[in-house]
């Protein structure tokens, strides 16, 4: 699970009555502020992704040249990534496809200070858009994220596991049906089958 920096965002939160603000609580118990829905849905579909050891919002400002002056930029995410023994990281600004054409040409030199300011620093810059973030990866992740913090019910787990280990790969159906001949049983121990999917004690 995903761990937020212990950094502050390098500036306030940016309240609006035409878009969703707030915080995501996140795995490890931590919070992310967003300003947008979208925003929240990426740091959730981020916070789920295993591979994410560190989520730190507006993570840091630049500065620019465009048009004879002095601009600021702060993108919204960074993301360190293992790979392996190494850590990759990323920087996402997080816009609406539409926003971005519509105003493609007042974004792209910040952007372009970005590519360049992440380069300088080992990392890879990148935009997100509903397109990749409103997809079956976050909606899985929204179903599953609320069984995260159920406590384990052993003798379900133990079963389930011992049951997996001799099916090998299979359904979440097959799995249930073949652990537990009531259906009573089956529903009981449901919300662990979540809970191991989850926390990654059983992939999926």
């Amino acid at each position: 699970m995903a761990r937020l920096s212990s950094e502050t965002p390098v500036r306030e939160l940016r309240t609006s009555r035409r878009s969703l603000t707030g915080r995501v609580t996140l795995g490890d118990g931590g919070a992310a502020v967003f300003e947008s829905s979208l925003e929240r849905d990426w740091l959730l579909a981020l916070d789920f992704d295993h591979r994410v050891q560190a989520i730190q919002v507006q993570p840091f400002s630049l500065q620019y040249q465009h048009e004879g002056a002095t601009r600021r930029y702060t993108p919204d995410v960074r993301a360190d990534y293992a790979q392996g023994s190494c850590v990759t990281t990323m920087v996402y600004e997080v816009k609406p496809s539409e926003e971005l054409q519509a105003n493609w040409s007042a974004y792209r030199p910040r952007f372009k200070a970005a590519v360049r300011y992440c380069r300088d620093h080992g990392w890879r810059f990148k935009l997100v858009t509903e397109r990749h973030i409103r997809t079956a990866l976050l909606d899985n992740a929204r179903f599953l994220r609320r069984y995260r913090a159920l406590p384990d019910q052993d003798l379900y787990v133990q079963q389930l596991l011992y049951t997996l280990r001799a099916l090998g790969t299979t359904t979440p159906q097959a799995l249930l049906a073949a652990a537990y001949w009531s259906e009573e049983s089956r529903m009981a121990a449901l919300p662990m089958l979540w809970k191991l999917i989850a926390t990654r004690r059983l992939g999926a």
